[in-house]
């Protein structure tokens, strides 16, 4: 089968002030990301403040980021 489509997401994965997980999802991020870039964008995130959670709170850290790539056949 030939693969139709394809596309990349990169998933961030934030921890909020009370441990619950918060995440976003980029579309058609960098082809050439690494962890340290993310892992920078990520901190200017949670230091700027910029999302707030439904329980009024901050972003406190990042769990986990990952490339998410889905194909269509």
């Amino acid at each position: 089968m030939a693969i139709k489509s394809e596309t990349k997401t990169l998933r961030l994965t934030f921890v909020d002030g009370v441990n619950k997980n918060v995440s976003y999802s980029i579309a058609s991020p960098k082809a050439d990301l690494d962890k340290a870039t993310v892992d920078a964008a990520a901190d200017v995130i949670i230091d700027a403040k910029i999302f707030a959670t439904d329980d009024g709170g901050n972003l406190t850290g990042l769990k986990s980021s990952q490339i998410v790539t889905r194909k269509v056949e």
